[in-house]
């Protein structure tokens, strides 16, 4: 990734923002910390509706950061 010119990075859970390796880059940084949906429990049902929350929430941040920061 070092040859790649990012405009931006941005980290999705505390997780990763604590354990990814820093590469140097100009780039504008961002955290917006999600739910791991893989730590759900309960019945299958459950799960999903998680899996399905955790989407929702990701799509939403998606089109606000398009709005704010690519148009």
């Amino acid at each position: 990734y070092l040859d790649i010119d990012f405009h931006f990075v941005i980290t999705v859970c505390d997780n990763a923002k604590e354990n990814c390796p820093f590469f140097p880059t100009k780039a504008l940084r961002f955290h917006q910390n999600f739910p791991d949906p893989a730590k759900a429990t309960g019945t299958e049902f459950e799960i999903q509706k998680e899996f399905e929350a955790v989407r929702g929430m990701i799509k939403e941040y998606s089109k606000n950061f398009i709005a704010e920061y690519l148009q």
